[in-house]
């Protein structure tokens, strides 16, 4: 199934955004105030050569501030993710029993599984260590249709599978539940990649690995790089000028880009 294009806001438009959610509530899910604000966003400088906001764009990112009874999807803690998730695990996957915050944690690899058919329904729950709940985290996803990250709005539900390893159904930001997928929490889930403001370029260091937006005539997604080359160049009033070499991990092609379309990973991740 095709996926419409996914959209990333800078830090702070986020900020913004989420003081307009503090102060406005409810007002802010209005399509002529998503529309204005999405227009004011298009006019400032760092906006200067992306792909043009849409009302619409704001207006989702705002109504998964106020789902359903206003309930805020529940945050993941890091740390040992098997026995994180297991130690709630007693209902069986039919259920589809929506996870904790202490049944869940996150590490990183590169591959990816959707296994569906190996499911256990005998879960071990004994003699779990129980970790402290981590608050604000925000996670991406990886997605097993197009290869392309994208942001988690909802964890669903999980499954253990005969591997051992864990999956998680998550609802992507933007998506409805037609797109819903099930994660390998090892090898696809991960914290929020950072977009990069202009000040912000002398983070990134050749053979780093960052998330870079790639936009072709069919598509424009977020998808994993490594930094081959950069070219630094003296900022000017449109910000930074330097330019990045990166190839993409899923196909192995290479492109130069500008620091807009950059997002790194987070130190600790």
């Amino acid at each position: 199934m095709e996926r419409r294009s996914s959209v990333r806001f800078a830090p702070s438009e986020i900020a913004r955004m989420e003081k307009l959610v503090t102060h406005k509530k409810e007002q802010v899910l209005d399509e002529i105030f998503c529309r204005k604000l999405a227009e004011e966003f298009n006019c400032s400088p760092g906006r200067v050569g992306s792909k043009a906001l849409q009302a619409v764009q704001v207006q989702e990112w705002f109504r998964q501030k106020f789902p359903a009874s206003t309930v805020i999807p529940p945050c993941l803690p890091t740390g040992s993710e098997e026995k994180a998730l297991a130690s709630q695990a007693s209902a069986p996957v039919s259920e589809e029993k929506p996870p904790s915050s202490e049944e869940n944690a996150l590490a990183v690899d590169t591959s990816i599984s959707n296994d569906i058919g190996e499911v256990s329904l005998d879960l071990p729950i004994d003699n779990i260590d129980k970790l402290p709940e981590i608050e604000d985290m925000q996670f991406e996803a990886r997605s097993s249709k197009d290869f392309a990250w994208y942001d988690i709005a909802t964890f669903l539900a999980y499954r253990k599978l005969s591997s051992g390893e864990f999956e998680v159904r998550v609802r992507f930001q933007g998506f409805g539940a037609e797109e819903d997928e099930w994660i390998n929490v090892r090898k696809a889930i991960r914290l929020q990649s950072i977009p990069l403001e202009s000040s912000e370029c002398k983070l990134i260091r050749e053979g780093d690995l960052v998330l870079c937006f790639k936009e072709s005539n069919d598509e424009a997604l977020h998808f994993d790089a490594h930094v081959l080359e950069i070219q630094r160049k003296q900022h000017d009033i449109r910000g930074c000028r330097c330019v990045f070499l990166v190839e993409y991990d899923h196909d192995g092609t290479q492109e130069r880009v500008n620091l807009r379309r950059l997002s790194r990973r987070p130190k600790h991740s």
